[in-house]
């Protein structure tokens, strides 16, 4: 229950938005994280937010957002995917736990030791309804939302 807790408290941290700002603004040690961890990555934008630093941007072939903590600590990093990029186990139990359509897939990593997820969004069709599936990497549920 408390990995549940946690686990959507640090999704919840990914939607808060702050401020844009520019590179001169992100400390050093967070730029030097970031070029470290995701060396060649393009289109970064930087922003501030409660207090961390997020960024969005490109790097081997996805759209990913990362935050870092103002020392530089890696927090988490979500991850825009496609079919291809999921493995079987995921793909699987994607399908046979909702007939709606897959909206988008999202790879969740974080550094305090909670495991990676997955999390696959639906959409009915002639409906304004969502649905999401949260699952390990073995294809095990974690939750509906």
């Amino acid at each position: 229950m408390k990995k549940m807790q946690l686990l959507i408290r640090l999704s919840l941290l990914l939607l808060l938005t702050g401020c844009t700002i520019g590179i001169k603004q992100t400390p050093k040690a967070v730029r030097q994280a970031f070029d470290s961890q995701f060396p060649g990555a393009i289109h970064v934008e930087w922003e501030r937010t409660l207090s961390n630093y997020k960024a969005e941007f490109y790097h081997d072939g996805h759209e990913k957002e990362a935050q870092f903590a103002q020392d530089g600590t890696w927090l988490r990093t979500k991850t825009e995917l496609t079919f291809l990029d999921i493995p079987a186990p995921v793909m699987k139990a994607a399908q046979e736990n909702c007939d709606w359509e897959i909206d988008d897939i999202l790879l969740f990593e974080q550094a305090d030791g909670a495991p990676a997820y997955y999390q696959i969004e639906y959409d009915r069709e002639n409906s304004d309804r969502e649905m999401q599936l949260l699952l390990f990497p073995d294809g095990s549920v974690f939750t509906r939302l």
